[in-house]
């Protein structure tokens, strides 16, 4: 099984893979990870550019969205399900996914503007978005036609029941 987490900067796309990985056992596979790799930069490693600039911008997005579906097929080959985790803000991007995989399962991650900036302004962790990017990443987000809906602003114990209830139901 393959889902792809769409979403927002700060929506909680990481904090759900994390549990899609630790808890489901799916493979994570982090375009924030592969971009750096690609780059020749350590994870840790804070890039500041503007907004679809440098490494940012929409031909290496491109690549990565690119890389990231080659390490899930290597993956799924194996027997393994995996999770996606990008922003996947365009309808372009989606695509490429669906032309590779037409039976993935698109969750988009949401969670409130108030939260968000919240989340934005006190991260820790390899993401190098902010509130300006968020507020960018905004204006030009083409929703998904077809995607489950998951709301990170409510309690773990909400996301986990969610979690399942998509599984279940896309396995059917």
């Amino acid at each position: 099984m393959l889902l792809v987490l769409v979403g927002l900067s700060g929506s909680g796309k990481s904090f759900v893979a994390n549990i899609l990985h630790k808890e489901f056992g799916f493979e994570w596979i982090r375009s924030d990870q592969i971009r750096k790799e690609m780059a020749g930069l350590e994870p840790t490693k804070k890039v500041k550019v503007g907004f679809s600039e440098g490494i940012y911008a929409e031909d290496w997005t491109k690549k990565v969205y690119e890389r990231m579906l080659e390490i899930a097929e290597e993956k799924l080959m194996q027997g393994k399900s995996v999770v996606l985790d990008a922003t996947f803000l365009k309808k372009w991007q989606r695509d490429m996914v669906l032309k590779k995989f037409p039976k993935a399962v698109f969750v988009w991650i949401t969670a409130d503007e108030e939260e968000i900036i919240k989340r934005l302004n006190s991260r820790e962790d390899i993401s190098d978005a902010d509130v300006e990017i968020y507020l960018r990443q905004k204006e030009v987000f083409e929703p998904p036609e077809e995607a489950f809906i998951l709301d990170t602003t409510k309690n773990s114990g909400y996301i986990r029941e969610r979690l399942k209830e998509i599984l279940e139901r896309s396995h059917s």
